[in-house]
């Protein structure tokens, strides 16, 4: 369904990009150390974004379908954004979209993360070599 293999946890230290925050203050821009996204249950998956500056950016994300558009808010026939924290803390989402797209020749998965929060800013950005994981 993700149109890749399953990987090695060790190739999460491979994930290349960024996201910026924004609207919130200065903008940050929080640099890749490590990402993956792994498998917790049933259509249930995490995606995890690790970066230099020892911040963690989770989303929690249910799979329905071969898309590779996820929302919040969603439905439950649809690819949707459960939630989403910010070192441990929940961020309060309104309209947000991730994208994550599979590069075969890499087996690895592209991210194109745009959210949003009422009192957090927005969280844009880009990162690549990110490995799916059991």
């Amino acid at each position: 369904m993700w149109g890749i293999d399953f990987s090695d946890e060790a190739s999460s230290g491979f994930a290349i990009g960024s996201v910026d925050k924004q609207n919130d203050g200065a903008k940050i821009t929080y640099i890749a150390k490590a990402a993956n996204v792994q498998h917790v249950k049933d259509d249930v998956y995490l995606l995890t974004y690790a970066f230099q500056s020892g911040d963690q950016l989770q989303l929690t994300i249910t799979k329905k379908t071969t898309d590779y558009n996820y929302h919040f808010p969603g439905t439950t026939t649809e690819n949707q954004i459960i939630v989403a924290m910010f070192n441990g803390e929940t961020l309060d989402l309104i309209a947000s979209d991730v994208s994550i797209q599979p590069r075969s020749e890499e087996n690895k998965l592209y991210t194109v993360t745009n959210l949003h929060t009422t009192s957090s800013g927005d969280f844009n950005g880009t990162i690549g070599r990110v490995p799916l994981l059991e």
